[in-house]
């Protein structure tokens, strides 16, 4: 049901873990690479997120529908709140917004749901005439995320390349260990 994601307004990394944060735990001392470990912070956190379909920092998405159904799936997690529902009813483009009154969100469930009341009808012929504007992320940082955040910094800092000659293991009980919890996985 749901067609596309639009991130509004994406978090800012910082505020999960510092540059200083990682760079105690990097053992770096020196202020030369700053800019780099910030680049490796906002991959290891875009990587945190795309993998568990969550927002480490909270910030507002559009859920783009091609339709009402009794039920809806917001597949990133968690769901602070749904601001509002607007949809298309022609090809003029018009929007109207649907009232609170006419659908609940069970937030508290992985993934979210919307439930309607009532579902109007929409333009038959746009593809995602349903647009679900939603505030989502955590307010904080699990720390689990942060220390997944953490691993990844340190890999992306010790391995510079893409392949290398010597063997690399993964740590038992590693990243995905501490992000599997948090995952949110839909079936719809």
């Amino acid at each position: 049901m749901i067609v596309s994601l639009n991130d509004t307004a994406r978090g800012n990394y910082s505020s999960v873990i510092s540059t200083a944060d990682l760079k105690a735990h990097l053992r770096v001392t020196h202020s030369d690479e700053d800019t780099l470990i910030e680049v490796y912070r906002a991959a290891a956190c875009e990587f945190v997120e795309a993998y568990c379909n969550t927002r480490i920092v909270s910030g507002t998405i559009n859920f783009n529908a091609s339709g009402f159904a009794s039920i809806i799936e917001l597949p990133i997690a968690p769901v602070i709140r749904v601001n509002s529902i607007t949809y298309k009813t022609s090809k003029d483009g018009a929007t109207q917004t649907l009232a609170s009154s006419q659908y609940y969100v069970e937030k508290n469930r992985k993934p979210a749901v919307l439930k309607f009341i009532t579902a109007p009808s929409v333009d038959s012929e746009d593809p995602a005439p349903v647009v679900i504007n939603a505030d989502v992320g955590h307010t904080t940082a699990p720390e689990s995320l942060v220390q997944a955040v953490r691993f990844m910094v340190g890999h992306f800092y010790e391995n510079r390349q893409a392949a290398e000659a010597a063997s690399v293991k993964e740590i038992p009980l590693g990243i995905f260990s501490l992000l599997n919890p948090y995952r949110v996985i839909s079936f719809r």
